[in-house]
């Protein structure tokens, strides 16, 4: 049987992408350039050690992810919401402190940003939760970096924690990736 739909890479998208069609009776075919499946979510055995090839933590919000995956079955385990942050030669903690109240004040003195970024980017959690994820799709659209300028992030905050942080997120250290992505995957980070 020759196949109805030709999917090109076999990242996670392109196999949830399969597993819809299966249960749809719509035959398919994956191509994959590589050796492997799994996309920027595989890790490789190189003599004895792991290599992670791109971000490796699953957001448990993420629509499709709730869909197809059995969080109880994976035993999943969570990670603190935040980030380490190095700046003045020391680590310092960058949490969410709506997900975590009791580091409210440990989060307002921390050195990473300044009050006004911090506040900036509250607003901005608060902007990227609300409506439906598909009229987020439908907002205007520029680079990641220039929705960071153009709610008045500062070059400190940038660089300091969303350049790196997102620099692994998106393999894009330079934050071309389409804003609409990063809201939804900010909104992702915010809410599981």
């Amino acid at each position: 049987m020759e196949a109805q739909v030709g999917i090109i890479g076999a990242g996670l998208a392109g196999l949830c992408c399969g597993l819809r069609l299966q249960e749809a009776g719509i035959s398919f075919r994956i191509f994959e350039a590589s050796d492997g499946v799994g996309g920027r979510a595989r890790t490789d055995i190189v003599d004895g050690f792991l290599l992670d090839r791109g971000f490796q933590v699953l957001l448990t919000a993420y629509p499709e992810a709730q869909r197809v995956l059995d969080y109880e079955a994976l035993q999943l385990r969570s990670f603190e919401p935040g980030a380490l942050v190095r700046c003045g030669g020391k680590f310092h903690r960058f949490v969410d402190p709506w997900r975590r109240p009791q580091h409210v004040l440990s989060a307002a003195l921390s050195p990473v940003a300044s009050l006004t970024d911090k506040l900036r980017v509250a607003r901005l959690r608060q902007r990227v939760r609300q409506g439906s994820l598909s009229a987020q799709m439908e907002q205007p659209e520029s680079s990641t970096l220039g929705l960071l300028q153009h709610e008045g992030m500062s070059p400190r905050i940038v660089d300091r924690f969303f350049r790196p942080f997102l620099g692994g997120v998106f393999l894009d250290r330079d934050l071309g990736t389409s804003s609409r992505m990063f809201s939804f995957v900010f909104r992702m980070f915010a809410e599981g």
